[in-house]
């Protein structure tokens, strides 16, 4: 109980301080986002913002452009510059004398969620170290990669900055950055051969309704209550709503990006209202505050825990322009698992796929239909790529089947070209069929021909 009374007393005086450190009446001085080594959003408009004395000139050069602004009344300022092609040419961003070093122009992506985006390329006791981390270190050397790490904050009402600087990968530098991330920009910048930016702003052990705006809270009949209650505590926690999005998330607005990853959910489980929900309702409310249209989304599945939440999750998919990174086959009995490449590559390759139009498959299958054909359910899916397959070659696992009763028992699945039929020798009647439906599905092989592991999914809605 002390140690959580002295982080409350330590978040509440951050926040009483920060804006103090932010501002100093007069002082010229940018958001922390633009920095040296900072990279900017290529073929797009770029906002550049700030403060100073208000009603002061503020001239901002780059790549050729000048544009000015006058600072208002509270001191802010913005500008846009016009859209910049990409460009690994160190060049300065000069801001009337004050002048950034070494900025880029690329792809920037928001790299979100709890301790598994958080959770960094190196050690970190007591967690496992990451498979091949000291091998990946050494082979960093990725000038054209920036990790922009956003400190831990929290706040009940927006924050008008963060505290952050851009960090240019190396093997010196790459220990600290978001692993997910990492491996995920890896990917595209080896593809697209253009700077990469990730903008990474997560904190460990903290729900979706924590990095979700209160004015979007309050269109959810059953969590505005819970929400105006929690605010008005004297002291704010990791789990008390929309206060991430105040100061980890709303400072960054409108920095031009490309899209967001997302790996979160282990919190999932103790939301009082449903995470399907909520996780929409998020995914929805920062693209309407950064104003962006929808821009790509992409998130990763659980690869353990509770099915409600991988369910949930998948449930996100109705959204435009999102895409999900299926993980069961690299998760582990420790909710930190060791592996996080594939992740990362995964979240890639739907990026890769769906926004940049590259040539593959970006998902692995996704139930589509179930059909009784007398004592067996035949399941279609999306995303065959190719076709299906077991990837140990033997039989499917983890399928269950149930008939009216409603209680499941182990059942034979076949592959039938891009179906897999599923019954059970003492089910003459089946009405539903689930996959994977357990914590930790270890040994899950249903794949397609792509190499990427089949979602979890139940064909029925019981409790």
């Amino acid at each position: 109980m002390k140690t959580r009374r002295l982080i409350r007393i330590a978040i509440t005086n951050a926040l009483l301080l920060a804006p103090l450190a932010i501002l100093h009446a007069g002082e010229l001085k940018l958001a922390s986002v633009f920095g040296d080594h900072a990279i900017l959003q290529r073929d797009a408009s770029v906002p550049i913002w700030g403060w100073a004395g208000p009603g002061d000139a503020v001239t901002v050069e780059f790549a050729g452009q000048k544009k000015t602004a006058k600072a208002d009344a509270a001191g802010r300022w913005l500008v846009k510059l016009d859209p910049l092609a990409a460009s690994t040419d160190p060049r300065p961003l000069k801001v009337n004398s004050l002048v950034m070093k070494d900025v880029l122009v690329g792809d920037v992506w928001v790299c979100g969620g709890q301790s598994n985006m958080e959770r960094q390329l190196g050690p970190r006791p007591p967690q496992p170290p990451l498979l091949n981390w000291e091998q990946e270190v050494a082979a960093a050397a990725f000038p054209h990669i920036r990790h922009f790490g956003v400190a831990h904050k929290a706040a009940k009402e927006p924050l008008p900055d963060v505290t952050g600087s851009w960090v240019v990968c190396s093997p010196e530098t790459v220990k600290d950055f978001t692993a997910v991330g990492y491996f995920f920009g890896r990917e595209l910048h080896k593809e697209l051969k253009v700077p990469i930016g990730l903008l990474h702003s997560s904190w460990g052990g903290t729900g979706v309704a924590t990095w979700t705006s209160k004015d979007a809270l309050d269109n959810l009949p059953e969590a505005k209550a819970q929400v105006e209650t929690e605010l008005s505590q004297p002291n704010v926690g990791s789990k008390t709503p929309s206060i991430l999005f105040q100061s980890m998330i709303a400072p960054l607005i409108p920095y031009a990006i490309k899209g967001a990853i997302w790996f979160q959910g282990e919190s999932g489980a103790g939301l009082p209202m449903s995470y399907d929900k909520i996780f929409q309702v998020m995914i929805t409310d920062w693209r309407a505050h950064w104003g962006l249209g929808d821009f790509p989304f992409y998130f990763v599945q659980l690869p353990n825990g509770s099915p409600l939440i991988r369910e949930a999750q998948a449930r996100a998919l109705t959204l435009p322009n999102t895409g999900m990174a299926i993980a069961i086959d690299v998760g582990d009995k420790d909710v930190h698992g060791p592996i996080k490449a594939p992740i990362g590559q995964r979240l890639a390759r739907l990026a890769l796929v769906s926004t940049y139009g590259r040539r593959g498959e970006s998902s692995g299958p996704l139930f589509q239909s179930a059909t009784v054909e007398g004592a067996s359910i035949r399941i279609k899916f999306t995303h065959t790529g190719g076709g299906l397959m077991a990837n140990d070659g033997g039989p499917l696992k983890h399928f269950t089947i149930a008939g009216e009763d409603k209680k499941f028992v182990p059942a034979e699945a076949r592959i039938e070209g891009d179906m897999v039929v599923v019954s059970s020798p003492g089910i003459a009647k089946p009405v539903a069929v689930r996959y994977a439906w357990v914590n930790v599905p270890f040994g899950c092989n249903l794949f397609n021909k792509a190499g990427l592991p089949a979602a979890p999914f139940r064909t029925d809605e019981w409790p």
